[in-house]
């Protein structure tokens, strides 16, 4: 699995507000483990610093996981678990819950095209089975996945992020909401300018935002001339070698 920009614009946009303790995060389908790198990166305060655990049910993913979490310099707080997340919900005791939830989930609902707002050419290389199972959402259905969420968050407290396609995120903010996980924070990100939204990064609390709390963000990657904006490069600059 590549290293994308979604997952970078998750693990770098998601809130650690200081003040509010955090003990335990969980990644749900962490790939290569990108995010709960970053979060570990961006919690690696004084004192007592985060757990981290990292689900993937791709085998080989969860192996390279597991590596790049040994050679970072926070191996001690990062944990891989080589199963499904629904798997490792059942497996979880109800004292063991989190903070922070965090994921990049399968992209597109079944029946959509895989290649939608990709190749769509007809010279366009098929994906592998393992590139079919990260972009949609057969393997992790949303309702299955707000079910786990549920679960495994801190009653009252935990808070959930994740980024989608731009139709899909309304789909999974309106199952949310149906069961009681509501948004509190919502990044609408464009290619470049005067393009549609492309995707909308989300933060969901059990709490219901009152009138006008929720806080609405736009982000443009670029600016149309082959350059990153420089809210993205504000937003990225501290995982990127580059900036």
């Amino acid at each position: 699995m590549k290293v994308g920009t979604d997952g970078v614009l998750l693990g770098a946009w998601v809130s650690l507000p200081a003040g509010i303790p955090l003990h335990r995060i969980l990644d749900i389908g962490t790939g290569t483990g990108v995010i709960a790198l970053m979060l570990a990166q961006r919690t690696a305060w004084p004192g007592e610093a985060p757990f981290i655990d990292a689900v993937e049910v791709d085998a080989s993913a969860a192996s390279e996981a597991e590596a790049n979490f040994q050679a970072s310099p926070w191996a001690f707080r990062l944990r891989t678990h080589a199963m499904s997340v629904q798997r490792y919900a059942a497996s979880r005791s109800r004292e063991e819950k989190y903070d922070l939830i965090v994921s990049n989930p399968p992209y597109f609902m079944a029946g959509t095209d895989f290649r939608r707002g990709f190749d769509t050419s007809a010279s366009a290389s098929l994906p592998d089975a393992a590139r079919v199972a990260a972009r949609h959402a057969e393997m992790l259905p949303y309702d299955q996945l707000i079910e786990a969420v549920l679960s495994l968050s801190e009653p009252g407290t935990g808070r959930f992020a994740a980024i989608f396609p731009y139709r899909e995120s309304g789909i999974f903010i309106a199952q949310a909401a149906a069961r009681g996980l509501y948004v509190r924070r919502l990044l609408e990100i464009h290619g470049t300018p005067h393009k549609p939204v492309k995707r909308v990064a989300a933060e969901f609390s059990p709490q219901r935002p009152g009138r006008g709390e929720i806080v609405r963000e736009t982000l443009c990657i670029e600016d149309g001339k082959g350059n990153f904006t420089d809210l993205y490069r504000d937003l990225t600059r501290e995982f990127y070698l580059k900036f």
